[in-house]
């Protein structure tokens, strides 16, 4: 997977960028394959805020966060990508007949 981390208004050092990319290949565990993400660090006044972009097969997803404290906001960002994984993995998994299925049992006691 390719991960592109930039800054706005900050400069990204070596451990934010080390961070972001532990932090992100995690995220191939909740659902494969993740065909890029772009995180985006942007600095305002006296807080950050975070945009991770994840472009997996076919959608494009993206969760942000803000706060003061930098590495908060990213795991914070991260989860928020977490869970949008997770529901995406489960959508994709659940079969599509099982809402059409008809109750045979209950038409054999009528």
């Amino acid at each position: 997977m390719d991960i592109a981390i930039a800054g706005h208004h900050y400069h990204v050092s070596d451990v934010t960028r080390e961070h972001i990319e532990s932090e992100v290949s995690r995220l191939e565990r909740f659902y494969t394959p993740l065909i890029g993400c772009q995180v985006t660090i942007a600095q305002d006044g006296h807080g950050h805020s975070v945009d991770v972009i994840i472009n997996v097969h076919g959608q494009t997803l993206k969760a942000s966060d803000q706060g003061r404290k930098l590495f908060p906001v990213i795991d914070t960002a991260i989860k928020k990508m977490s869970r949008q994984l997770k529901k995406l993995h489960d959508r994709r998994r659940k079969p599509r007949s099982s809402a059409h299925t008809v109750d045979v049992a209950s038409d054999i006691e009528e």
